[in-house]
């Protein structure tokens, strides 16, 4: 199942934080974060997540569960 991930590169501007309708973004030290029991991938709001569309440094991308553990 696919998932998104928020990479080293993030500027913690917030253009994500205020986009996301679930509000599974959070605050994280140095960079932001995802609650991924909270997002949704934007479906019944958005063709592609907000959050990706709206970072200006594209940090935030699609990952797979197996990925995130490694």
């Amino acid at each position: 199942m696919s998932s998104l991930a928020i990479l080293n590169q993030c500027i913690a501007c917030d253009a994500c934080r205020d986009v996301c309708p679930t509000q599974a973004i959070h605050i994280g030290e140095p960079i932001y974060t995802i609650i991924q029991q909270k997002c949704i991938l934007c479906a019944g709001y958005a063709e592609n997540p907000s959050c990706i569309e709206v970072c200006p440094v594209d940090a935030i991308i699609y990952t797979t569960k197996d990925m995130e553990q490694t």
